[in-house]
């Protein structure tokens, strides 16, 4: 179940909501030439029983598509891709495989749910736990449909950084990510290609010709003005169950509910008649969108291959650019090509080296740690450092970063504790000082923000929102993992295509 705002027609979905385009419009972004476009799925409901049809839906919906000539990504529960196989449903699962299949996480709405099991768990639980349930998953996923299953979409409210960091190191992307740049919905978090966000309201029209048109003809008139300048959409085509059921399957696993299998109570349905009309209005939908000039649609599996470029290295010349930035504007800054961590590492690194060899390097190899896994310390304890004591805290930082692979939240001069950004701001001084050859015997330690803060209202908020979906416990406490996406902001970056 996954709630969404409705972009093209007043009103708003469920409790929970996603914003693709809201950083499209804080700043002025170069804009792409064309706007990849995903055709996106929720398949869920294992709940229905075979005489509701219910799993016809998703196969129709497939085939409709491939007798268009477009393609798009099927996220699909474990339990309900279970269930497909237990009824002996080949032919739904073929024609979902004739397109791109990703999960819907393993268990969907039983709790505890993603967010859930993270909710006070630390990194290296949190990464552990989301390994072992969504790895399951995936492992399932790919037997019973036989093909690739590459990334994993947000079911819900379902979210941590820790379920992020742990699918890049499975190799998957994670979809409807609450983390995006501005214009940028593909970009890198946690070390993992992130997709932001998605586009479409869709669920409760196709079914009655008066409800469609009002949205359909809303589509038709402000799509291209709503894709403007962004990299990709996920166009949010449906639920297939609630093309049919008047009802969320999973309202049995509201507000922390967790029935046993026997006590699970079907989906109220729409009349059985009304589905050729959906069918109708679908293939309407997709033919249109087929039509649109501007846009290339294809699959989250073929944008993953598209978007993975990531440089080798930092040249000195980009780290000054950079460094001059945080420099003049004392904060946390977004670079285009770089996250804050990996200049973070590579001023380090540059300094390090600046320290043994006597000269500054052409280029530092990238090497992307994650943030920290503290808070860091926003106001130093003490005030100066002489150029010595800045070098050796370089190397320290170094050091830290290699032997942990995260950032240090804070590291002591043997004067006291100044944390990351201080830190961060300490080295791009000494590296500009270097580079104008200025050196200064002392230099200033000032406070800094903790963690990068230009993005950090509109992505805390989606993460924050979390909460209110009506799957989750009441008392649900957002307020760790919160912080923990705080941190890994400095892993934060946009995404650029192959070159």
């Amino acid at each position: 179940m996954t709630t969404r705002i409705r972009i093209f027609q007043t009103g708003i979905g469920r409790s929970l909501l996603f914003i693709p385009l809201i950083f499209a419009l804080l700043r002025g972004c170069s804009e792409p030439e064309q706007t990849y476009v995903t055709v996106v799925f929720d398949v869920e409901d294992y709940i229905s029983p075979v005489a509701d049809s219910v799993d016809e839906i998703p196969k129709w919906l497939a085939e409709t598509m491939t007798e268009v000539g477009v393609t798009g990504t099927f996220f699909v529960i474990g339990e309900k891709a279970r269930s497909l196989e237990a009824r002996g449903r080949q032919d739904v699962i073929a024609a979902m495989a004739a397109h791109d299949i990703g999960s819907h996480t393993n268990y969907g709405s039983i709790h505890p749910t993603v967010t859930e099991i993270l909710e006070y768990a630390d990194w290296d639980q949190g990464v552990m736990a989301m390994l072992e349930n969504e790895s399951a998953g995936f492992e399932e996923l790919e037997r019973i449909f036989g093909v690739p299953v590459r990334s994993l979409a947000r079911h819900g409210g379902s979210y941590g950084p820790q379920l992020v960091y742990a699918l890049g190191q499975m190799g998957k992307s994670y979809v409807y990510s609450p983390i995006g740049l501005p214009g940028k919905n593909v970009v890198w978090f946690c070390n993992t290609l992130n997709f932001h966000g998605d586009y479409g309201a869709f669920d409760d029209s196709y079914y009655r010709d008066d409800l469609f048109e009002p949205v359909f003809d809303s589509l038709k008139k402000n799509f291209q003005s709503d894709i403007e300048g962004l990299d990709m959409i996920s166009f949010f085509a449906c639920h297939p169950t609630k093309v049919r059921a008047e009802q969320f399957w999973d309202f049995n696993f509201y507000e922390g509910a967790n029935p046993g299998p026997d006590s699970l109570k079907p989906p109220a349905l729409r009349p059985a008649e009304s589905m050729k009309t959906a069918r109708k209005n679908f293939r309407r939908l997709m033919q249109w969108l087929k039509d649109q000039e501007g846009i290339e649609i294809t699959t989250i599996s073929d944008l993953m291959d598209r978007f993975s470029y990531q440089p080798g290295s930092i040249s000195k010349d980009d780290l000054k650019s950079i460094a001059e930035r945080i420099s003049s504007e004392r904060q946390v800054v977004y670079d285009d090509v770089y996250s804050p961590a990996e200049v973070f590492t590579a001023l380090a690194g540059s300094l390090n080296e600046y320290s043994e060899q006597g000269k500054l390097p052409g280029k530092t190899q990238r090497t992307s740690p994650l943030g920290p896994m503290m808070m860091p310390l926003q106001n130093p304890e003490f005030s100066s450092l002489t150029y010595d004591q800045v070098m050796e805290l370089a190397a320290l930082a170094l050091d830290s970063v290699r032997n942990r692979g995260y950032l240090p939240s804070a590291l002591s001069s043997g004067e006291g504790l100044l944390g990351t950004g201080s830190l961060l701001h300490l080295f791009s001084t000494v590296f500009l000082d270097i580079n104008g050859k200025k050196l200064r015997e002392h230099y200033e330690v000032i406070p800094f923000d903790p963690y990068p803060k230009e993005q950090e209202k509109e992505i805390i908020s989606e993460v924050l929102s979390c909460k209110d979906w009506i799957v989750h416990r009441t008392d649900l406490d957002m307020s760790h993992l919160a912080d923990m996406t705080r941190m890994q902001l400095w892993t934060l970056k946009p995404a650029h295509e192959n070159r």
